[in-house]
């Protein structure tokens, strides 16, 4: 065989073995990170949802995105454990002071009638021609 021709193999196959390598990390990586997630843990979807895991059942995975709101997610949807790029405003305090009044008839007050407007000195000219 040619010497050439077997240099050019054995280039080529290293190539593919050092790409192979790479993209086996990253997918090690990728894996190291969705066995690692945790309940409270905020986390990034790889669609760029953002939110709080509530729920982790097997390869199911239960987002809360504001108080109240949850999704279900598989676990390789998940692609990053990340804070949001916007601040969550936490519900700490309740409204308690409201004043409910008794009947309907208070919570809607006539509507003043507007005032006419006062003449001004063309419209009061227009008045003394006519």
């Amino acid at each position: 065989m040619d010497p050439f021709f077997l240099i050019i193999v054995a280039v080529f196959g290293l190539m593919m073995w050092m790409m192979s390598r790479g993209a086996k990390k990253q997918r090690q990586a990728a894996a190291d990170l969705r066995n690692s997630l945790e309940v409270g843990t905020q986390v990034m979807t790889a669609g760029g949802f953002y939110g709080t895991i509530v729920d982790i059942d097997g390869d199911v995975i239960t987002l809360e995105s504001t108080p109240g709101v949850e999704t279900l997610w598989k676990r390789e949807a998940i692609s990053a454990i990340t804070e949001p790029p916007f601040a969550v405003e936490e519900e700490d305090e309740e409204i308690t002071d409201v004043e409910v009044p008794d009947d309907a008839s208070t919570l809607t007050e006539e509507p003043e009638s507007p005032a006419e407007p006062e003449p001004t000195e063309d419209t009061r000219d227009d008045d003394r021609r006519a």
